[in-house]
């Protein structure tokens, strides 16, 4: 039966909201309730990384330029990324993730798709790969409060599943059962700033806005 819920294969999104500026701000959590934002790197382009829900209500998000996002939001902390420490907890999750049988594909730091139908009878089902899922990313897999925010997204393509995973809540998945065209149904409601969860298409929202 839960093999009979997809027409072509079950694709898992794993997405770690704001995980480089988790990993940034370190035990300085207080910083995630107030409007921040990661800082363009030395001589990098100008724009700021990844944002606080503060920030987001600013509108301030990733990859609009400095003085812009300054402008919107003058009390806007910037955080120095973190590099190194993100490259090592990332690293630490996709063997986490892969100890499951799971063939990981990393989109960037932070999300992260698998096909999921080779695991399906190895666990039970779609809901038996979650729960597998969730047991290989239990601490120490990354420090707090990383693990604790992580969205699971199920859908028949791989951007329909990271879409599901940005609906998700935690220990509350969203799967999208059906083929491509129940993908599409999904999709078709959401706002086009959802293409900015893909780097490559990172500039397309506002042009479409």
């Amino acid at each position: 039966m839960c093999e009979r819920m997809f027409a072509v294969a079950p694709i898992v999104c794993v997405l770690f909201p704001r995980f480089q500026l988790n990993v940034a701000v370190g035990d300085r959590a207080e910083l995630l309730s107030v409007p921040t934002a990661l800082a363009p790197p030395p001589g990098g382009v100008q724009v700021v990384g990844e944002v606080s829900l503060a920030a987001e209500a600013f509108g301030v998000h990733p990859g609009i330029r400095m003085g812009e996002a300054l402008a919107r939001c003058p009390r806007l902390s910037l955080v120095p990324e973190d590099p190194a420490g993100v490259a090592d907890a990332w690293e630490r999750i996709l063997v986490r993730l892969e100890s499951m049988g799971a063939g990981v594909e990393p989109e960037r730091p932070g999300l992260a798709c698998f096909d999921a139908q080779g695991l399906l009878r190895l666990h039970g089902g779609i809901e038996g790969v979650l729960a597998a899922a969730r047991r290989a990313l239990r601490p120490p897999a990354a420090p707090p409060p990383v693990v604790p925010t992580t969205r699971y997204g199920v859908a028949p393509s791989r951007f329909a599943a990271v879409a599901a995973a940005t609906r998700a809540r935690a220990r509350r998945p969203v799967i999208v059962s059906g083929g491509r065209t129940e993908a599409a149904a999904f999709l078709a409601s959401m706002p086009v700033s959802l293409l900015r969860a893909r780097p490559a298409l990172a500039e397309l929202p506002e042009a479409l806005e």
